[in-house]
Order: structure tokens, then C-alpha cells, then sequence
């Protein structure tokens, strides 16, 4: 299904080649493409798909076979009746407004007959749990929301091999384990599916077999490397250098988001925000910046209120990093992003050699890959030494190595004194830095330990290997 032969790429003035002399024979099953943050995963999967050299250009070599196709020697558009890509960020794939006109969009394209069309698309919700969407605008969404959307939008185009690059990276429990039941059963159906992904171990029992890149070409897969431990939990002590009181809000009053939640966050505390997806974890943390105005309730940084901002930098000391790195980037190279709010050059250079990015300084930012960005807007905020740390999904795209730096770096920070909130579908990132819980649900909050972690990412059952099964990732609570 999938032959490439000699295939190498380097992106316009790069002097490292993305992929180098690389060899694939891949039959018809569900694979893992694995390897660590910038090995050319994504590349890969630009080529496979067309957007590579037809969109992205650059020096390519080799020779690529997709479902009996060339992709360098036809249009992208004759290549996307049989090859589907769904990209890391999902927002620069969506077309349209509402739920169901993007899964009609492709459709349409392929000139589907228009009564068939309306069918299509309550199949395709269905089969990743989003049947509930349909009707909803899509920037009403949760980043969650959004991936399993886009996703439905790919499988209703049959397609006889899809590229799907970290698609579990903002699903909740739930809809991880709707994903993986669909990715098994894909090669019954005649599609291959190659999932780019770092969870490796989800993903194992679905795949047919993994090939792990590095530096742009296959070599042996590595165990996964060891994580820190878990923060001690301690019992909290000191004033709250930060919390919410009976804060409620909604995007329609008649149904409220959060109902009068209150939480407070003390120096040298980590606190972990989980829930399913759309519960509110991306409201919260855009109201406890003072992105969003408090219909109801107040919060408070050191002490005193802390009101809605208007266009500008937050307080000193408080630092948000955002799910999509992409809306935080906008200076010419990396040293720039990192130097412009830090307290000084020493401290900038020391966050980006702790968060593995020591050597990129002239780099532009949109040139590095999805892991490495989210470690730029980390280090970024990193180096403007806040008291308040708050964290949307700090672990995406990031390989074992890069997934240790980020959580020891956090660790530290926790341990100078500072307050951190992090909100995670990564049941590792949970389980390391979770020294106090939240739960969202239905607008509610369960508080506690790191045991209330624990028992959300508990299996209801143990994995099972095998062609047809998936690694159980539904918890209760």
C-alpha cells in the first residue's frame, strides 16, 4: 500500500535534512510512526499525502508510492480521492462554520451525490462519538471537540489510506478509546492508517507494526525513556498566592459552564485541572488570566482581584501558556520570542538549555516542529520568572526525552516556590506533577489528591494485545 524508496527532503534553508535515504514497505494495516520531536514524522506524512512537493516546497529525492499513485506526479486534488491527511493542528484544516458543513465540505468536493450526503455525515460523527455536534459552530468548540470533528470529516471520504498526525493529542478518555476501536477495525475495511503519535504505548495494541524514525530515517525502536517522579504531595501551607471564588460562567446563560467553582493555589503547589472534553478546562484557565470577564464571582492574584485585560501583557507575575503554540508566536527567531519578556539574557539562554532548545536561537518559530514550538512558548513564559504558572496542554508533541525535560523543568519550578495549574488529557503528566486535583464535570468541581488523578486514568479493564483490541483508557471518578 505504501513503497518509498531513497526518500530525503530538506525544507528551503534548513541545513539539516527532514528525511534521509529513507526506505518504507508498508502493507495494508494500521501502523505507528514513532520517533522523537523534529525525526521527521510529520514530513513523512506531508509527502505521503501530496502537501509535499506540490504546497511545501523544498529539495526532494526518492521515490513514493501511495495507494498505486505517485503523489510528485499528480495534483493533490487527484490524490485526495484515495489518501487523506489530518494534521496536528487541526484549525488550519477547518473550512467552514458549523459542524456539519465540515464534514459536508470534502464530501461535496468529491462530487458525492447530495442525497447521499446528509447520511454520510451522521456516520462518520457517530463513529468518533460526535454525533451531538452536528449542529454546533465550530469555534464553540473544545480543542477535543475540534480533532474528533476534523476526524469525522476524514473518515466519511473513504479513503483508501489516512495519515493522522497526533490525533489523540487533546482527546478525553472517552473519545481516545472511540478512536482506537475505530483505528481497529480500519484495515477490515480495506483503509491503512498510519498514526504519528508519541503516546506509543495507546496505540500499541491496534497497530500492525511500528516503525520508529530518527535524524529522517528508520532505526530500532528504544524503550520509552523514564519519567521523574511524582511530586511530593505534602499538605498545602501559606496564604493563596492565587484562586477563584464562586466563579461561574457560560456562553449562554441558560447553560452555565462553571457553577460557582472555587479553588485556591498556594506557593510551591501544583494543582491539575482534568475533565472530558468540553467540561471547561480552556474556559477556566482564559478566566483565571483575565482573558475572559467573571459574570459571576472573583479572582484573585496575591491577594487582589484581577480584572479582565485588555489588549496587552499580562501581570508580571502571572504567565499562561495556550494550547495552540501557534497563537503565542510572532517574533522573527527564537532567541527573540524567549529574550523579549524574559527578566534577563542569563536566565533566557538557561530555559531554553533546559527545555532542549539550546542551538535553535536563529531559528524562526514556525519553522520548528509542534513539540519543539510548545517548548518555545514554555520557555518563553518560563523566563519572565511569574509567581503563577498556568498551563493548557503543556505536553503535546513532545517525544519520552522531551516529555521528561517538561515535567522536570515543571517540578523545579514548583519547588522554587512557584504556583502551577496545569490542565492535561496526558494521564503521565497528571500522575508526575499532581500535587492537588480538579475534576470538571458538567459545570461541577471534584477536589483532591493525586489519588483523584489515579482513579481518573484507572482502566475499567486490563489491555488486551491483539488484532482486534485497544487499551482501555475509560476511568471513573
Amino acid at each position: 500500500m505504501i513503497r518509498v524508496a531513497d526518500l530525503s527532503f530538506r525544507y528551503p534553508q534548513q541545513e539539516e535534512p527532514a528525511l534521509v535515504d529513507l526506505d518504507l514497505h508498508l502493507k495494508p494495516g494500521a501502523y505507528l510512526i514513532s520517533g522523537a520531536t523534529g525525526s521527521g514524522k510529520s514530513t513523512l506524512g506531508l509527502i505521503l499525502a501530496g502537501a509535499i512537493p506540490h504546497i511545501i516546497r523544498g529539495e526532494l529525492s526518492g521515490t513514493v508510492e501511495v495507494a498505486g499513485l505517485h503523489p510528485s506526479r499528480i495534483s493533490v486534488r487527484q490524490l485526495a480521492r484515495r489518501v487523506g491527511l489530518l494534521l496536528q493542528n487541526v484549525e488550519t484544516q477547518m473550512f467552514t462554520d458549523r459542524v456539519e458543513d465540515e464534514v459536508a465540505f470534502g464530501l461535496e468536493n468529491l462530487a458525492v451525490l447530495p442525497q447521499e450526503i446528509p447520511a454520510r455525515i451522521g456516520e462518520a460523527l457517530d463513529r468518533v462519538g460526535a454525533g451531538k455536534l452536528r449542529d454546533r459552530r465550530l469555534l464553540t468548540l473544545s480543542a477535543g471537540e475540534r480533532q474528533r470533528v476534523m476526524l469525522a470529516a476524514l473518515l466519511a471520504l473513504g479513503q483508501q489510506v489516512i495519515i493522522l498526525d497526533e490525533p489523540l493529542a487533546y482527546l478525553d478518555r472517552a473519545a481516545t478509546q472511540t478512536l482506537l476501536k475505530v483505528i481497529a477495525g480500519l484495515p477490515a475495511g480495506g483503509t491503512t492508517c498510519l498514526l504519528l503519535e508519541h503516546r506509543r504505548d495507546l496505540v500499541y495494541p491496534v497497530i500492525r507494526e511500528e516503525v520508529c524514525l530518527h535524524r529522517g530515517t528508520r532505526v530500532l525502536c528504544l524503550p520509552r525513556a523514564p519519567l521523574p517522579p511524582p511530586l511530593p504531595a505534602g499538605a498545602p501551607s501559606g496564604p493563596a498566592v492565587f484562586s477563584l471564588r464562586q466563579v461561574s460562567f457560560g456562553w449562554h446563560p441558560e447553560q452555565p459552564l462553571l457553577r460557582e467553582l472555587t479553588l485556591e493555589l498556594k506557593a510551591g503547589r501544583s494543582l491539575v485541572v482534568v475533565g472530558d472534553n468540553g467540561a471547561g478546562k480552556t474556559t477556566l484557565l482564559k478566566l483565571a488570566a483575565g482573558l475572559l470577564p467573571v459574570p459571576a464571582g472573583e479572582v484573585l492574584l496575591l491577594g487582589r482581584p484581577l480584572r479582565r485585560r485588555r489588549p496587552g501583557p499580562l501581570p508580571p507575575e502571572l504567565a499562561l501558556v495556550l494550547q495552540n503554540p501557534h497563537h503565542q508566536l510572532r517574533l522573527p527567531s527564537v532567541w527573540e520570542e524567549v529574550a523579549w519578556g524574559a527578566v534577563n539574557d542569563q536566565v533566557a539562554a538557561a530555559e531554553m538549555a533546559a527545555l532542549g532548545l539550546a542551538g535553535l536561537e536563529t531559528r524562526h518559530p514556525h519553522a520548528l516542529s509542534s513539540g519543539q514550538k510548545r517548548r518555545l512558548t514554555l520557555a518563553t513564559a518560563l523566563a519572565r520568572r511569574p509567581r503563577v504558572l498556568l498551563l493548557d496542554e503543556p505536553t503535546v508533541g513532545q517525544d519520552d526525552a522531551s516529555l521528561a525535560l517538561v515535567l522536570a523543568r515543571l517540578q523545579d519550578f514548583v519547588r522554587q516556590g512557584g504556583a502551577l495549574l496545569t490542565a492535561t488529557h496526558d494521564r503521565r503528566a497528571a500522575l508526575t506533577l499532581a500535587q492537588e486535583t480538579v475534576i470538571l464535570e458538567q459545570g461541577r468541581a471534584l477536589t483532591g489528591g493525586p489519588e483523584l488523578v489515579r482513579d481518573y486514568f484507572a482502566p475499567v479493564a486490563p489491555p488486551v494485545k491483539g488484532a482486534d483490541s485497544l487499551v482501555s483508557v475509560q476511568g471513573t471518578t
